[in-house]
């Protein structure tokens, strides 16, 4: 399926099998999720299939796994298609890891965290915990539309148009003065950290014939790529200018250039 980068076939959304539900891991509902929905405009009776095929998935507990395709230059993507217990036809589709996705963990990352650390993180936790019967009772009204609705009355019955206040602002200082002891509580109990180690500098060497290559430090900004999944995001000359500065080829597609820089960062990351 990952051969299958960079297709020149349209956008698409192709399903290949069911798994129970059980099978889905919690954390690839973390990730960026789309909404399906039938359109019968396009496709005559896609709504009525559709909403079959839900309330079929929600009897039998399952998820479907397929392959999508957002637009031609991009690379398919494997899925999950999760069907919303709704009265409409829809699903939500989340992305699901490749097995080489699967990395392992940064040692940098490992044996740091004490009890005290813990304590503190589960207390600062506990403040952005919200309490409410029903999830759809805690979200903001949309502000657009109440604007929207607000000038379509205001036009119709003459009267002023009313500020529209937007609820799904953060309240940055109200939660800060909910949760300041708990804050700086957790940021006191982690570990100070490590104080850089002052290099002696080399002295210039006379410059020779050739001069050797010398490869460009990867930076944070590339490996917090790495760790997110965002590196086919990039362009094809962000991922030729990294790896023209790593000494590596820069030919071939952009899934050969994306497994390319993969394999830079991580042998830098866990070969050091």
């Amino acid at each position: 399926m990952k051969k299958a980068s960079n297709s020149q076939h349209k956008s698409s959304l192709v399903v290949h099998g069911f798994r129970p539900m059980k099978f889905l891991s919690i954390t690839n509902l973390m990730s960026k999720t789309t909404i399906a929905l039938a359109n019968d405009s396009r496709v005559s009776g896609s709504e009525k299939a559709l909403y079959n095929l839900k309330l079929s998935m929600i009897k039998k507990d399952v998820f479907a796994v397929g392959e999508m395709l957002t637009r031609a230059s991009t690379t398919s993507k494997l899925v999950a298609l999760v069907p919303k217990n709704d009265g409409f036809g829809g699903f939500l589709i989340t992305q699901l890891p490749y097995k080489e996705d699967t990395r392992k963990v940064l040692p940098s990352d490992i044996g740091f965290a004490d009890r005290n650390s813990v304590d503190a993180a589960k207390r600062l936790i506990s403040k952005a915990i919200l309490n409410f019967d029903h999830f759809e009772s805690c979200l903001p009204e949309n502000p657009w539309l109440k604007h929207f609705f607000g000038y379509l009355e205001s036009v119709s019955l003459g009267r002023a148009l009313e500020e529209v206040e937007d609820d799904t602002k953060m309240d940055v200082q109200q939660m800060l003065e909910n949760a300041m002891k708990e804050i700086e509580l957790f940021s006191l109990s982690l570990p100070e950290d490590d104080q850089p180690i002052k290099k002696e500098r080399k002295r210039k060497e006379p410059p020779s014939s050739k001069p050797e290559f010398v490869k460009e430090r990867i930076s944070d900004e590339w490996i917090d790529r790495f760790k997110n999944d965002e590196l086919g995001d990039l362009k094809n000359d962000q991922l030729k200018a990294f790896l023209k500065g790593q000494g590596e080829r820069v030919a071939g597609k952009k899934s050969d250039l994306v497994d390319r820089v993969i394999r830079v960062i991580e042998k830098e990351l866990f070969n050091d």
